[in-house]
């Protein structure tokens, strides 16, 4: 008897065992798609996310760039990849809230092909200057600015992103001529920047921060209400006289639609376990973000909403763009 209930038991748990093998998640390798080049503001965020998020899920999380479009590129690589959680999208607001209503097309569809899983970060944009640019405030910059339309460039990390459209906006704002000069990411708008290739960049302050410290680069104002903790001699454009700039953008972490409920919930607890981790936050804090998670239907609501808000910019943006040709 005790031989045939041991047979049994053993044929019981050959049977159990591919069912469980089959169900933890994950069992290999996650991708997570970068929409902008190596050395740029989200690059620089995702990294050490997901080496967090490879010590708390077990499996490698593994950043890979693909720039290009404002980001449109990687948002419909994601779009259109397997719903099985092995890819995810280190997303900012350029791809999912500007790039539909900027560009006359994309690949996807911002509320119906993604499964939102948490917020990571927000930030103020800066406005920076090559240091041999004689102006140091807003004030300055306008002044120069209208002494000599279009003479000045602003570079971004490429059309349609929250940097271009800020500095759209303040070109709108101020009745100047700041001329927009695109490149494929942050990271290689910076190098031209401290080349002085261009005289400007609006970019975010994880990127710029080490620059402006070492007077590489000189911090003419921020975006956000508030002065930055980081720069407190640094003004923001609020209190220059443009109350409506006040933008702080947003990255999160998205994934293909239809996400099953079970890998959402991992996803969001991995990147809300890492976001919160000293490791992350030592390296986001210091440079001038914000870590700050969320819940998936929060995020929904994030985007949904900021969608209509950048719309509105994304019309400036291309009214001048048409005024000017």
């Amino acid at each position: 008897m005790r031989s045939a209930w041991g047979t049994l038991a053993a044929a019981i748990l050959s049977l159990a065992l591919p069912a469980q093998a089959a169900d933890p998640y994950p069992t290999r390798p996650i991708r997570m798609l970068v929409p902008f080049a190596a050395g740029g503001a989200i690059d620089l965020m995702a990294r050490p996310t997901a080496r967090k998020m490879h010590e708390i899920m077990g499996q490698a999380v593994v950043v890979e760039n693909r720039p290009g479009a404002g980001g449109s590129i990687a948002a419909e690589v994601t779009a259109k990849s397997p719903n099985d959680g092995y890819t995810i999208f280190f997303a900012s607001v350029s791809p999912l809230a500007i790039n539909p209503a900027y560009f006359s097309k994309v690949g996807y569809d911002t509320l119906r092909d993604f499964t939102p899983i948490s917020l990571a970060v927000r930030q103020p944009s800066i406005i920076a200057a090559h240091p041999s640019l004689p102006v140091r405030n807003v004030r300055e910059l306008v002044a120069m600015a209208k002494r000599q339309p279009g003479k000045l460039s602003y570079g971004s990390a490429g059309p349609g992103t929250s940097n271009h459209l800020i500095g759209e906006l303040l070109n709108d704002a101020a009745g100047i001529d700041l001329m927009h000069v695109p490149y494929k990411g942050g990271g290689p708008a910076l190098t031209a920047l401290l080349s002085g290739e261009i005289e400007l960049q609006v970019s975010q302050p994880n990127t710029m921060m080490p620059f402006i410290k070492t007077d590489r680069v000189r911090a003419i104002a921020t975006t956000g209400a508030k002065r930055m903790a980081q720069l407190p001699d640094v003004g923001t454009l609020v209190e220059a006289g443009y109350k409506e700039l006040d933008l702080v953008v947003w990255y999160c972490i998205v994934g293909p639609a239809n996400l099953p409920a079970p890998i959402v919930e991992k996803l969001n607890a991995a990147v809300r376990q890492a976001i919160a981790s000293a490791e992350v936050r030592d390296v986001l804090v210091p440079a001038g973000a914000e870590p700050e998670t969320s819940t998936p239907g929060e995020l929904y609501a994030l985007i949904k909403s900021d969608m209509g808000r950048w719309a509105r910019a994304a019309k400036v943006a291309k009214a001048r763009e048409a005024n000017t040709r």
